[in-house]
């Protein structure tokens, strides 16, 4: 369960659609409209061929945990009650990368576990990807 504090501005216009598609419980990521290639964090230009022409597109929400970490101690008072809690770097099946907070036990997490995208709607605006095992 998540804490209402330091929740993300997802009326930030850069990360709307992203924050949008996550209060449907659909994962999306930036698309280069020119050569495909999908990213996130979304960015201007494509790093593939500086297009500019870009959109937003749902991708697999199934992926691979490349690797993580558990966090024994807040760093932030508002995590208190979490500990410990896992972060990971999720690779989907599309490619697109996500550092996230992971819904497995710390014991459980294991580098290339197949994990699947999970949503824990925090406010009525605000929903938050996380993972979990497949």
């Amino acid at each position: 369960m998540s804490t209402t504090a330091n929740l993300p501005n997802v009326q930030d216009p850069r990360l709307a659609p992203f924050w949008e598609a996550s209060r449907r419980h659909s994962l999306v990521a930036q698309k280069c409209n020119d050569c495909g290639y999908l990213r996130f964090p979304p960015v201007e230009v494509c790093a593939k061929c500086w297009s500019e022409d870009q959109s937003w597109a749902e991708i697999s929400p199934e992926g691979t945990l490349w690797s993580y970490v558990v966090y024994h101690r807040a760093l932030d008072a508002s995590k208190k009650d979490d500990i410990p809690y896992v972060i990971g770097r999720v690779v989907t099946d599309d490619g697109v990368i996500f550092n996230v907070r992971l819904n497995v036990a710390p014991e459980d997490a294991r580098v290339n576990m197949r994990v699947t995208a999970a949503w824990d709607d925090v406010t009525d605006e605000v929903t938050l990807l996380r993972f979990t095992a497949a």
